[in-house]
């Protein structure tokens, strides 16, 4: 399964970059137009608990006109406990996941400016186990650990809108859905600091 979607995202991300005609790369206005951090609430799919989730974002430029590139890294990490006949397991997991986006704004005045957007990311996943031992009418289970980790590639889909709070910070608010190992839903605020001009 890990292969297939390695290969599946590489397959996209070729045919994303082949799209990017010489026409189009002429108008593009590419480079490290801002950073900022970002920050919000992540919700993985059942039973990992809700959690928040921080990170930082870099605003690339556009490709053509309302067509943006940004690049992010964030961080999330939480757990479960349950019982089962007694004994009790916890698990946590944590995700550190680095993300391309582009988003399309749409074209509209003021200061306030919706998009949609979507990408690729990889996820670097971490996880530890941990039952603790159990004891019942004379009888002992010692405890045991377990841990280990992968990596996965992932798409995204987000919408969202970006306020202009100044002449050089923006806001950008965007609930997003991420689909990988694990599937999770978040809700983030983006603080982005105009660089240049």
């Amino acid at each position: 399964m890990l292969f297939r979607t390695q290969i599946f995202g590489a397959i996209l991300l070729v045919t994303a970059i082949s799209l990017l005609t010489p026409p189009v790369l002429a108008k593009s206005d590419i480079g490290l137009k801002g950073i900022g951090i970002k920050a919000g609430y992540v919700m993985p799919e059942d039973p990992i608990d809700a959690t928040f989730t921080v990170g930082a974002v870099a605003d690339l430029g556009t490709f053509v006109e309302d067509l943006h590139w940004d690049i992010s890294a964030q961080y999330w990490g939480t757990g479960y406990e349950e019982t089962i006949y007694g004994a009790h397991y916890g698990w946590s997991w944590s995700d550190i996941a680095i993300k391309s986006t582009v988003r399309y704004q749409f074209p509209m005045e003021g200061s306030v400016r919706p998009y949609v957007g979507g990408g690729l990311g990889i996820h670097l996943y971490s996880w530890d186990w941990e039952y603790p031992g159990y004891s019942y009418g004379g009888y002992a289970w010692p405890g045991a650990t377990l841990s280990g980790s992968n990596s996965e590639f992932g798409f995204h889909f987000l919408g969202g809108a970006e306020f202009k709070l100044a002449p050089k910070w923006k806001l950008q608010l965007e609930a997003e859905y991420a689909s990988a190992d694990i599937g999770q839903i978040a809700v983030v605020a983006n603080f982005i600091y105009a660089l240049g001009k």
